[in-house]
């Protein structure tokens, strides 16, 4: 069976950056609570909290793609699903290239918010909604009348129920991103934000493998306190953004468990020669060497790693053999018409590849 990852079908390309739709888990998602707001009385508004989390997740992972580009690296693809989008990057194998192409993901919601907190606090007098339980929509009266949760008011100096379309859009836009920003940057655990950069930070003092571990159990703790919680507080119309936050749970721990199995596979590309860890000696390896011969066969989860790490290894290849294919044409092209014939984007590609084969050529 195919990675569930592989089931999304593209829905357009920004900036040389294929945009892509999970079809198996975000169109039932989007279906499912588009039609439970139709059915409670505010399909309008469900409709439009889904398109604004669409539109702070796609920023949120553009900001991790170009800071990769930034950083000598490529991102090509976009991945977006319910819990979610997840950004294909690829970026120098080193604790500073790895820490602000995270960075950028969240620092682009928190800019966001900063920039509509400071319109709705000059504009409006309203202070934005800071707190992370604060309703984008409550249903009030019957006939129910679809409303936020109450916003302070600075000039009048009390709470106001009553806001206008444009001020409730406009609050509904800085909680998407708010949230986003606490959540990937406060729940520690792949593969969340937060779990990366603490991971590229203690890389620096303890090296990869140690970083990895670490953010591993610490994703392990943090997904065990967001099941008890969604266990212990749901009831009523909560049951939905419970089940919600319990599916994130289940995806850190996958996601950490995962990790686990790679680290310990060798496939994680850490200091480690042919994910061997040299930290006990090269006594150590020849313990390994000789018992290797009483080595058990691969089981199914070892083989599908393997599965995994091979297909990675094509694509590899294969985009290689493709870049060099380009890089040929280019240099053909820059012969014939010069380097101002150039497109930015082919000077772009141009520079990062010829960076990345002077970088192979000094390591070797």
């Amino acid at each position: 069976m195919r990675d569930l990852l592989t089931w999304s079908i593209p829905v357009g390309r920004l900036f040389g950056i294929t945009v892509r739709l999970h079809v198996l888990l975000y169109l039932p998602f989007l279906v499912m609570m588009v039609g439970r707001g139709f059915a409670k009385g505010y399909g309008w508004e469900a409709l439009q909290i889904q398109a604004l989390l669409f539109l702070a997740v796609l920023l949120h992972e553009l900001g991790h793609c170009f800071a990769a580009r930034q950083m000598d690296g490529d991102a090509n693809e976009i991945v977006m699903w319910p819990l979610g989008g997840l950004a294909y990057v690829d970026v120098p194998h080193t604790p500073r290239a790895n820490f602000v192409t995270v960075l950028w993901g969240p620092l682009v919601n928190l800019t966001l918010c900063a920039g509509v907190g400071v319109a709705l606090v000059t504009a409006g007098g309203l202070l934005p909604p800071l707190d992370p339980f604060w309703n984008p929509v409550v249903l009030v009266g019957n006939p129910p009348h679809v409303r936020t949760d109450a916003l302070y008011s600075i000039a009048e100096g009390r709470w106001i129920t009553e806001l206008g379309f444009f001020t409730t859009l406009v609050a509904r836009f800085f909680y998407i991103h708010w949230l986003l920003f606490l959540f990937n940057v406060f729940l520690v655990g792949f593969p969340l934000d937060g779990g990366r950069m603490l991971q590229a930070i203690l890389w620096v003092y303890l090296g990869f493998r140690r970083a990895t571990q670490i953010v591993i159990y610490c994703g392990y703790a943090v997904a065990a306190v967001l099941a008890a919680y969604c266990f212990i507080t749901m009831e009523g119309d909560d049951v939905p953004a419970k089940l919600i936050l319990f599916s994130l749970a289940f995806f850190i721990v996958a996601s950490c468990y995962h990790q686990s199995k790679l680290l310990e596979a060798g496939f994680l590309g850490d200091e480690t020669l042919g994910g061997y860890d040299f930290s006990e000696g090269y006594t150590s390896l020849e313990r390994s060497e000789s018992a290797s011969s009483r080595r058990r066969q691969p089981n199914f989860i070892q083989r599908w790693l393997q599965r995994r790490a091979e297909r990675r290894r094509q694509r590899e290849e294969e985009r290689r053999l493709a870049e060099e294919k380009r890089l040929d044409d280019l240099l053909a092209k820059v012969q014939r018409h010069g380097k101002n014939a150039l497109t930015p984007e082919e000077l772009r590609f141009l520079e990062r590849v010829s960076a990345r084969y002077r970088s192979n050529r000094n390591r070797s």
